[in-house]
């Protein structure tokens, strides 16, 4: 017999919507406020070049071939040289990006997002703990 623990939180999953104008996407998520249980929208602008970046990236994989997030985030701080400009080596970087002070800074604008417009746009399959599919 199965045994079901309800927790108290968001009970369904975050949608995403997806708009575009000729330089920038618009990214809106759906997040629920934990204690008053009311959905807000969020809003994030990301310019095209971020996510044309990326898609350069992932059109370099192989078709159907699954990546994770984390191959993906070192091929960008080669491109963009973060640690350079940050003044820190790669590997402190790279631990950074993930959960340190450049999270907000570069890992939201630069890789999450684009990740969830390229998933949006039907070009990747983009699952739980980071798995990158490249589809077309």
């Amino acid at each position: 017999m199965e045994e079901k623990i309800n927790i108290f939180g968001w009970k369904g999953q975050d949608k995403i919507e997806v708009g575009e104008d000729n330089n920038n996407y618009e990214v809106i998520e759906h997040r629920q406020e934990k204690h008053s249980g009311e959905i807000k929208k969020n809003s994030h602008i990301i310019p095209k070049v971020n996510v044309q970046v990326v898609k350069q990236i992932i059109d370099q994989m192989e078709q159907h071939t699954t990546h994770t997030s984390k191959y993906l985030a070192r091929k960008l701080i080669n491109h963009y040289r973060w640690h350079e400009k940050e003044g820190i080596n790669e590997e402190v970087f790279m631990s950074a990006l993930w959960g340190g002070k450049y999270r907000a800074k570069y890992y939201f604008p630069f890789l999450y997002y684009p990740l969830k417009i390229l998933e949006d746009k039907r070009i990747i399959y983009y699952g739980g703990r980071g798995q990158i599919m490249r589809l077309k």
